[in-house]
């Protein structure tokens, strides 16, 4: 079929509708070149075209072309704004082009369509990995204009951490918020120094994880515990008071009973001997 349409296209190439036939039909096959080829040619003699800018984009996603990706999504956007799917490629493609406001954008929209769209319809939710790249990646941006002492690339880097914020708590007011969030969250409010933010989310991660049924026996949530037992303790040790050094002991306990519940009898892991040697430090302060 794709042959007869191609030498039918030679006669009569100006189409499009058979060119976006010939371009999807490529695709299914993967033969890459006629597809971009022929989306190519739709884009050209309808502009206005949008599923057909975000074939091109796809192609060039395919072939880990971001760069030739990006402008034709956004001539897909212009012509729809509603289509998650663009969003979602746009999104990955900012994140690899290292444009993050552009990114958080993306995040924002597809926040918003997941919100107004239908649960059918399958808006994807957030992926961690993508939050996670914008998080690590604005603080890096930022880091590096202080080292190299670049007042203008601080300032942009200080907005686009504004919005980094605005787009964490928008995270948290309109989705299920799992444990590895609230530790994202504290990561970065770390690395800016801003120490009461970051000690709330930890104690938000601590609470989630906390209820999540049957963490004791999950080695992995296990360890993340212990971490985060870690962090929380070195704010309380930090602040110094009785009191915050007394919190810090009734929550290890807490832990360290529940931990060592799991095991019975038997000999207790690495992890457990970790809490049990926290918990004895904060002790000692104490006395």
């Amino acid at each position: 079929a794709l042959k007869y349409f191609l030498d039918g296209l030679e006669i009569k190439p100006l189409l499009p509708a058979v060119w976006f036939r010939v371009g999807t039909i490529s695709m299914q096959l993967k033969e890459w070149d006629t597809a971009l080829k022929a989306f190519t040619e739709v884009v050209q003699q309808e502009p206005e075209e949008g599923d057909a800018w975000a074939n091109v984009a796809a192609i060039h996603i395919h072939r880990r072309n971001a760069a030739e990706a990006y402008p034709a999504l956004l001539e897909s956007l212009k012509q729809n704004r509603n289509n998650w799917r663009v969003w979602h490629s746009k999104l990955y493609t900012c994140i690899d082009l290292k444009k993050y406001d552009e990114a958080i954008q993306a995040c924002v929209e597809l926040i918003n369509l997941k919100a107004r769209r239908n649960a059918k319809e399958g808006v994807e939710p957030l992926e961690e990995k993508c939050v996670r790249a914008i998080v690590g990646g604005t603080v890096r941006k930022y880091q590096e204009a202080r080292e190299a002492k670049d007042g203008i690339g601080i300032d942009s880097s200080k907005r686009t951490l504004v919005r980094v914020r605005e787009l964490l708590d928008k995270i948290e007011s309109s989705t299920k918020i799992e444990p590895w969030f609230y530790e994202l969250s504290a990561h970065f409010n770390d690395e800016l120094g801003w120490e009461e933010e970051c000690f709330n989310d930890l104690m938000k991660e601590y609470r989630t994880l906390n209820t999540a049924k049957g963490w004791e026996e999950d080695s992995i949530k296990v360890g993340k515990m212990v971490t985060l037992m870690r962090d929380i303790s070195k704010h309380h040790k930090k602040t110094g008071t009785k009191e915050s050094l007394t919190k810090a002991k009734f929550l290890l306990n807490g832990v360290v009973k529940k931990v060592r519940s799991a095991y019975n009898y038997t000999e207790p892991s690495k992890e457990a001997e970790e809490l049990d040697a926290l918990l004895l430090e904060v002790k000692q302060l104490l006395e």
